[in-house]
């Protein structure tokens, strides 16, 4: 592997190439700045959530109990109960992050997000119809959510085909169905009983707790697949953000990647919701904090990083919750994300923006 250093066409900033055999790939210092800081941050709050919580086990007792020296107590409390939920709730994260910066990259639009596009709406939908009409388990929940956020994606691809699949087309499709399947939801809701009523609420909230390692695999899975492919459409992808007509002119199949595009995102939302629920705001603020961070939106890596983090420091703050109580995810997730959103907004305003 070689490395060679030059100034980067994206503003202030410069850029290391690193070429393996026949591949080259060019990465910003700020950006790489930004995705190991993000990691580091990602370490430092998903060790801290280890080792606290309604049984405080002290960093100490969480390296005891990692390197199998620990009490058989501890051992389980890290292992079966802690581990589980955070590498669940990292994959989660990282899912909806670059699921949303795939779908902002795509639409060009910064309200391009499964929240918006009905995707999440894809999910309960399909989460609704397990729980509600067939009393189903957390399994089949999951295999029904991930199916109707699936599904969701095709829809909106198949209604976009045949015409430019982008900026405001795209989003206005996606908020069509979303209201459709808001009113379905809703539909489905009146016909059940208080208890079924009750455990759809819930999972509609959205949260991580109960989750085994088997989940935390299924969705680890998902985001590795999601990462392969990402690597793979890289350069497609900056040429799409130049025009259709100069990506046609640098061989790029637009349909063709743009399908693969909506599909992947599509496939990440299915994978994070069908286990966590509908984590609101994840992936519409991650993309921007990244942004920020690297000042570029083409970070799709660094953006799934702040969406790891996102969750993981929301499912810590769930944990110690409000007294003893603890609190599902999803509503820490949406309190932060709204008070980012709002900030943002003001902050733009200031700026003269909007």
């Amino acid at each position: 592997m070689t490395a060679a250093t030059a100034p980067h066409a994206e503003g202030a900033g410069r850029a290391t190439a690193l070429r393996l055999g026949g591949l080259s790939v060019r990465v910003r210092h700020r950006t790489l700045l930004a995705v190991l800081g993000s990691l580091a941050a990602l370490a430092a709050v998903a060790l801290w959530s280890a080792a606290t919580g309604s049984t405080a086990l002290g960093l100490e007792r969480v390296w005891d109990a990692l390197t199998g020296q620990g009490t058989k107590g501890d051992e389980f409390i890290l292992w079966e109960l802690r581990l589980p939920r955070l590498a669940t709730g990292i994959a989660v994260g990282a899912c909806m992050g670059l699921s949303g910066a795939l779908f902002q990259n795509l639409t060009r639009n910064p309200l391009g997000s499964p929240d918006i596009l009905g995707l999440t709406q894809g999910a309960t939908s399909g989460a609704l119809v397990a729980i509600i009409l067939t009393a189903s388990s957390l399994q089949l929940t999951t295999v029904f959510a991930a199916a109707g956020a699936l599904a969701t994606g095709l829809l909106i691809w198949a209604l976009t085909r045949g015409g430019d699949p982008s900026g405001y087309r795209l989003v206005l499709v996606g908020i069509g169905v979303a209201a459709i399947l808001a009113g379905v939801n809703g539909y489905l809701l009146t016909r059940t009983s208080i208890v079924d009523a009750f455990r759809a609420v819930y999972w509609l909230t959205g949260d991580l707790s109960g989750r085994d390692w088997d989940q935390a695999g299924a969705v680890a899975i998902v985001l590795a697949a999601g990462i392969a492919v990402v690597a793979v459409l890289s350069r497609s992808l900056d040429a799409l953000r130049l025009g259709e007509a100069t990506a046609t002119g640098l061989g790029v199949r637009v349909g063709a990647s743009r399908m693969i595009a909506l599909v992947t995102a599509s496939i990440l939302t299915a994978g994070a919701v069908a286990v966590a629920g509908p984590l609101a705001f994840v992936a519409l603020a991650a993309p921007h904090i990244a942004a920020r961070l690297t000042g570029s939106t083409r970070s799709l890596l660094c953006s799934g990083a702040i969406g790891a983090l996102i969750v993981t420091a929301a499912d810590m703050i769930a944990v110690a919750g409000i007294g003893e109580r603890q609190l599902p995810t999803g509503v820490v997730t949406g309190v932060l994300g709204g008070v980012y959103l709002i900030w943002l907004l003001i902050a733009q305003r200031k700026k003269g923006v909007m």
